[in-house]
């Protein structure tokens, strides 16, 4: 990965990880910053204020960086500016919309790719423990933020589901419509958490899960290309019809309707995966 790639990652997570942490051990600062709702935008998703400032530390460290070309941010669309250099998918903050009860799934995801759409490199920054994803030559590696010091995870890989700690989202009524249709998963599965977002393609990443779908609700693009650091640590990522996903391929598509859905379904391996894949009926496509 390019040096100025890197610095730009590890400044721009220092940062937003330096505005974000300290509320989530504060109570009393927790309360204030989710007073500081701004609207509720289309979808139902909550922007908040901290949304507001963590895309302003984004979008000053792009321009420093000279991360120039087509950028897309998830607070304000896209823009372009500069030499066609690079494009840039981020999200400063995901999973707004569950401030208001947690901040542990918190994280901020970015990936980009040259102008050509190469892909060039993905990175997530968890805001509760401050580890950092990021691929890196090919490969995914982990870090602390604040000591930038390397961090090895030697998890065991599970290959059946009753040994499985599986996410998956049911985020809303229309959603658990289809709930029969995973009822093989939720019943063999060892562990079951219902979630999603940035955070569980590094945790899947790192071993600290082993499977997660979103096959109901899907999710749009944006919220897709880092799964990419997942795919480079050696996990599965395919639509319901076990197509792998392709980031390059799908960041044009993303371009031409933003509005695109994408239903995942990610495991650690090959056979879990299939396993995962193989017990959903009749699956929305």
């Amino acid at each position: 990965m390019d040096s100025n790639i890197s610095k730009f990652i590890f400044t721009v997570f220092g940062e937003s990880f330096r505005l974000m942490n300290p509320v989530l051990t504060n109570y009393s600062e927790f309360s204030k910053i989710l007073s500081k709702k701004i609207q509720t935008r289309k979808g139902g998703n909550i922007q908040y204020s901290f949304d507001v400032e963590l895309d302003k530390i984004f979008r000053k460290n792009i321009d420093g960086f000279g991360i120039s070309g087509r950028i897309f941010s998830e607070e304000s669309g896209f823009y372009e500016f500069g030499s066609k250099k690079y494009r840039a998918v981020y999200d400063p903050f995901c999973n707004s919309s569950l401030a208001s009860k947690t901040f542990l799934e918190a994280a901020a995801g970015i990936s980009i790719f040259g102008y050509d759409y190469r892909f060039l490199t993905s990175a997530i920054l968890d805001y509760q423990t401050g580890i950092v994803a990021v691929v890196e030559d090919g490969k995914t590696n982990f870090y602390q933020i604040q000591t930038k010091e390397k961090i090895e995870f030697n998890n065991p890989q599970k290959k059946s589901l009753e040994n499985s700690l599986v996410i998956i989202t049911l985020e809303n009524q229309e959603e658990r419509k289809y709930i029969v249709k995973a009822k093989q998963i939720l019943e063999a599965s060892g562990r079951i958490l219902i979630s999603s977002g940035h955070i569980y393609w590094l945790r899947l990443a790192a071993g600290l899960i082993d499977g997660y779908l979103d096959p109901f609700g899907g999710e749009k693009l944006y919220e897709m290309f880092a799964c990419t650091l997942a795919q480079k640590a050696g996990c599965t990522v395919t639509n319901l019809k076990g197509e792998e996903f392709d980031s390059e391929q799908y960041l044009k598509i993303f371009e031409g309707d933003p509005d695109f859905i994408y239903y995942p379904l990610a495991a650690r391996n090959k056979r879990l995966h299939a396993l995962l894949l193989g017990s959903l009926k009749s699956p929305k496509t």
